[in-house]
């Protein structure tokens, strides 16, 4: 009852589950291994029962990444090993299939209807490719379109981020938003070293990029607090020199 949402209950553990994974891969102390792994383990349990599809994918993502700053180039295949696997496997299910490919509806239907919200919020984008319609202008935009009662009914939502930005804000907003995106993202993991302040600042990207993968399918990233605080601690960190080599002064 704390969230409003399964979904944002979902992103909530997922932000705790990356910064154990962290811990997991780069610490050395057995107690804190264990700990960290089992922490993992039970609230895995808690996100199983949300149900949120977005909170995996954005796991996805995050256990992707760590895993790549972990191993290099063995991780970065395993990942892509794990990824074929994975869609095979998906699409070896009956159901999954029908959802995907069955009676037109695409995955409309595996995503729990928000292909169509996507695609209303294109149409309003595409509509207003320069100024969009205003920033908070979506849902009446989105009620004319779809001859919607009210002036910001609640089913006028396109649950994704980047539409509705691009929407709102046009071309101009939408450049701006992939930058913050990659500079965000470059923010955090441009420290990244064996240390606490660098594996701090790599807890900081995967958290920022979970969240990143978490808004395109459930909207709310501007508006979490989580995202500024990962970006002002990545900043904070950026700042912290990398340890010095033995053969120079210490400061």
């Amino acid at each position: 009852s704390v969230f409003w949402d399964p979904s944002i209950y979902g992103r909530f553990l997922v932000v705790a589950i990356l910064a154990c994974l962290v811990v997991v891969l780069f610490e050395r102390d057995r107690r804190l291994l264990i700990g960290a792994t089992v922490a993992i383990a039970a609230i895995w349990v808690g996100l199983y029962f949300s149900y949120s599809q977005s909170s995996f994918a954005a796991l996805v993502a995050g256990v992707i990444l760590a895993v790549i700053f972990a191993w290099g180039r063995r991780g970065l295949m395993l990942a892509a090993v794990a990824a074929v696997v994975v869609a095979v496997g998906a699409l070896a299910v009956p159901n999954v299939r029908h959802d995907v490919f069955g009676h037109g509806r695409g995955l409309n239907s595996a995503t729990g209807g928000r292909g169509k919200l996507v695609r209303k919020g294109g149409r309003i984008a595409v509509n207003h490719p320069v100024a969009g319609v205003g920033i908070g202008g979506f849902k009446h935009a989105y009620a004319e379109l779809t001859h919607l009662k009210g002036k910001e009914p609640k089913a006028a939502a396109s649950h994704t981020t980047p539409v509705t930005v691009a929407a709102e804000t046009g071309i101009i907003g939408l450049a701006l938003y992939v930058w913050l995106l990659a500079s965000g993202l470059l923010l955090a993991f441009r420290r990244f070293a064996p240390d606490l302040a660098g594996l701090t600042a790599l807890v900081c990207g995967l958290v920022f990029a979970s969240i990143a993968v978490h808004s395109l399918l459930y909207s709310a990233f501007f508006e979490d607090p989580t995202v500024w605080a990962a970006l002002g601690l990545a900043a904070v960190t950026s700042r912290v020199p990398l340890a010095r080599r033995n053969d120079e002064p210490a400061q």
